[in-house]
């Protein structure tokens, strides 16, 4: 028997190998700090845009309806960013101007050094089909002939033309021909199965609608100068550049401090939201709802125990699409189970507060009995325990009395060979041992050792056939053997395929079961994002934010999420603008008073407030705001080709022509990149023309170093104009600042005493301030005078006197330039 069991182990470990494999695959799809591997294609015609996009890790098509889309493109960019694809697909036949809109997209991001994006973008981000691949009856025909798990192979073609037209509404033109053009695309490219047969076919679990429609648009200008997310490249020369930024991890930023997910499904939801805030105050106040109860503390018992469950909630989709490809492995079994049970036990903890919270509500209308008998099926089926000991899959007992019966026959093998064996031994003269053994694709054999037996022999045994010689060990067949083989076959591989063929009929089962599945992952991943937004809100302090339809925003105390974590104590402050409050502020004050932390304060309050979180604040009332433009922070890159300048230039233009009275734009020293005279002229004008628009004024903060837009009246006098400034007290030459808001303009901007903050010598900073008062007055700047310089300056001109007396013709030049000029030279030096 000791070979059979060695042959066993070396087939175990040969499956050891392939499921590690696996699983170290699936490790890194999970991981929340590599970003998903994306695939967006896009049409735009007769004025719409079509959109889809296939998520690798998630084996999910996504599509967007048609959408109204104008000549600045500013939903194709507000798809792409939000969206972040790793390669976009697009008709040859399309928009010059499209095209370079995409092309634009591409740069810009691969530009940014800080960008998520970094690597994604240099090779291959655009790839241009022929037109023929987004036909509308092509594209069409691919739809009805896609394999889902939902749909049953016993479909006919009316039955399945029917469930796929549930799934995908034909009637938006654009986007059928976006999504069959990807289809094609995929399959085509081999997306996901590179390495596998040419029989497999790219894994797509599920067809997904969605919609733009209620987002509130956030560019990257704003993500990047509000800090919502920072990637940072891992410390290892070797990490840091691997492909993928598997090697990245987040670093200080919004999402960053608020991720308290326990599941990485609810860390990728959670990512989605903060790159999708929305506008629909509806879903926002059911958030903030949910939030409310999830802060009670009479609920944090059940709150806890949904968060334990939470932890075993995986990765469903990359394990239906490896159930598809019959690939999957004991782990995946395991963590399905795990899954659906834990499910099961959330939707029990929600059914007794269902009325109090909407997720739980539509957890306990999805987790349905269907949950349960995938829950129970796999528990009563397979020996987890058993299977792990395997490393294969193993059926329990009493399931199928056929599969128990050759178990009990090859568990009492062991004995039985035993018997055959010792009467082969009193059948044979000279032989002192041997075994029966068993071999895959050859049977029983009976081995007889080299000491007993010489390879002269081998041929000449009596009533045996030689076969082979291995391990010290000659194999033959006897009539015993053969009448084993004949009796009992090949009862091991009898077993493993009948196993295998029960694990077949409950992953069919269990994929017809896979929408039940798939809802499963996502209400739980937004449960997960509803915890982790409580657990933020309970820790930080903060409140629960009010929606109102009138057009004015105000926040009472309100702090900054990142910068109160940095510092402490955290001077907070107010912002009341719209309604009977003025839309414009202008806000004044020296370098380093807070200025540019309130604005980014401001906007990273309503922000959050957008995407379902409670908000640093004492309190907090939201009017609506579809957008939030800022003119923080500068992305500079060589390759783009504009100076610092005229990439300001370019942010503020865009809040210009797109700007609402719903809006929100921040602008924080805008004009300093240019002559003082014309940065003070472009931005008075930009305000003046804000101001025009009268109710259609957007919410405009604005922070400035131009004190003469004060003192030389260059904006109008407006009810929607007020000035503000950072409270200081200066005390002789020493300026202590206070952080907060008061009403009012800074006398000056304070430079000196900044620099002597920053260490800058007494006497370079003096002279600052003697310049400057010199160019407030309008008086001729003195060049400085010293007695070193005055010095210097008599004995050059002693030089120049002498040499002036000199007789050229008489005189000794040497002796003058040894005596007179060389000593004073020296001194001079």
């Amino acid at each position: 028997m000791s070979s059979s069991a060695m042959e066993t182990d070396s087939t175990s470990s040969e499956l050891s190998s392939s499921d590690i494999a696996q699983q170290t695959r699936r490790h890194v799809s999970d991981s929340d700090d590599e970003l998903p591997q994306i695939y967006l294609s896009v049409i735009w015609q007769g004025g719409k845009l079509g959109v889809a996009y296939y998520d690798v890790d998630a084996a999910t098509i996504h599509m967007m309806l048609d959408t109204p889309e104008k000549n600045d493109f500013l939903l194709l960019k507000t798809v792409k960013h939000q969206i972040q694809p790793s390669c976009v697909i697009t008709s040859s036949k399309q928009d010059d101007k499209f095209i370079t809109v995409l092309q634009t997209l591409a740069q810009d991001s691969y530009d940014n050094e800080n960008s998520e994006e970094n690597l994604r973008f240099s090779n291959g981000f655009i790839q241009l089909l022929p037109s023929l691949e987004f036909n509308q009856d092509v594209c069409k025909r691919r739809l009805l002939a896609i394999d889902l798990p939902s749909i049953p192979e016993h479909y006919t073609e009316t039955e399945r033309t029917i469930h796929v037209s549930s799934l995908v509404p034909f009637d938006n033109v654009n986007m059928v021909r976006a999504t069959g053009a990807l289809l094609k695309f995929l399959e085509k490219n081999r997306i996901g199965v590179e390495l596998e047969d040419a029989e497999v076919r790219v894994p797509i679990i599920a067809l997904k609608v969605f919609s733009l429609g209620d987002l509130m648009i956030v560019d990257e200008n704003t993500f990047s100068a509000l800090q919502i997310f920072n990637r940072e490249t891992h410390p290892s020369v070797y990490k840091s550049g691997s492909c993928g930024n598997s090697g990245a991890k987040e670093g200080l930023s919004l999402y960053g401090v608020m991720n308290r997910c326990r599941s990485a499904i609810g860390s990728r939801l959670l990512r989605l939201w903060f790159m999708r805030p929305l506008k629909n105050s509806q879903i926002l106040k059911q958030r903030h709802s949910a939030i409310t109860f999830f802060l009670n503390p009479r609920n944090a018992e059940v709150i806890a125990s949904m968060q334990s469950c939470l932890k075993n909630i995986k990765n469903i989709p990359g394990i239906l699409s490896r159930m598809r490809q019959a690939k999957a492995s004991m782990g995946d079994w395991q963590a399905l189970y795990k899954t659906a049970f834990n499910a099961v036990y959330i939707a029990d903890l929600a059914r007794g507060h269902s009325r109090d919270v909407y997720i739980f509500k539509i957890i306990c209308d999805t987790f349905t009995e269907e949950l349960n008998q995938i829950a129970s099926l796999i528990n009563k089926i397979v020996d987890f325990e058993e299977s792990a000991a395997q490393n294969r899959f193993i059926v329990k007992p009493n399931i199928d009395p056929e599969l128990d019966e050759r178990k009990r026959t090859y568990n009492g093998l062991p004995d039985f060979m035993t018997k055959v064996a010792r009467a082969e031994l009193d059948c044979l003269d000279d032989i002192n041992e041997c075994n029966v053994i068993y071999l895959p694709q050859l049977g029983y054999l009976l081995a007889i050792p080299f000491d007993n037996i010489t390879d002269v022999e081998t041929s000449s045994i009596p009533g045996l056939s030689f076969i082979f010689s291995s391990n010290k060990m000659h194999h033959f067949k006897s009539e015993a053997t053969k009448e084993l083989d004949i009796l009992l076959g090949d009862t091991q591989c009898e077993i493993t395929d009948h196993e295998t063929n029960i694990m077949h009929r409950v992953q069919d089962l269990i994929l017809q079961l896979s929408p039940v599945l798939i809802n499963v992952m996502d209400y739980a991943a937004e449960l997960d994002c509803l915890l982790s937004l409580a657990d933020c809100a309970k820790e930080l302090n903060y409140v629960c934010p009010q929606f109102t339809d009138s057009t004015g925003v105000k926040v009472i105390g309100g702090r900054h999420p990142l910068q109160e974590l940095c510092c402490s104590p955290f001077v907070a402050n107010d912002w009341n603008s719209g309604a009977d409050a003025s839309k414009v502020k202008i806000l004044t004050g020296p370098n380093a008073s807070g200025k540019s932390i309130y604005l980014k304060q401001v906007a990273t309050i309503v922000y959050m407030a957008h995407i379902g979180s409670f908000v640093p604040a004492e309190s907090a009332v939201i009017g609506p705001i579809d957008r939030i433009f800022t003119r923080i922070r500068t992305s500079e890159s060589v390759s783009v080709g504009l100076s610092t300048y005229m990439i300001d230039l370019t942010q503020v233009s865009s809040s210009l022509q797109s700007a609402t009275g719903n809006s929100l734009v921040i602008l924080d020293e805008f004009g300093k990149g240019t002559e003082m005279v014309d940065g003070i002229a472009l931005l008075a004008a930009c305000i003046r023309h804000w101001i025009a628009k009268r109710e259609n004024c957007p919410h405009l903060l604005v922070s400035t170093h131009f004190h003469g837009i004060i003192h030389q009246h260059l904006l109008p006098d407006s009810q929607l104009v007020s000035y503000q400034t950072m409270e200081t007290i200066q005390e002789g030459n020493e300026l202590v600042f206070l952080y907060g808001l008061i009403d009012g303009y800074a006398a000056c901007s304070y430079a000196g005493h900044v620099a002597a903050q920053a260490g800058l010598p007494d006497e370079i900073i003096l002279r600052g301030r003697e310049v400057s008062k010199m160019l407030r007055e309008n008086k001729p700047i003195n060049r400085v005078a010293n007695e070193t310089y005055e010095n210097q300056y008599k004995r050059c001109s002693t030089i120049v006197e002498k040499f002036l007396e000199l007789d050229l013709e008489k005189d000794d030049i040497h002796k003058f330039l040894r005596e007179v000029v060389l000593p004073t030279s020296k001194d001079l030096l």
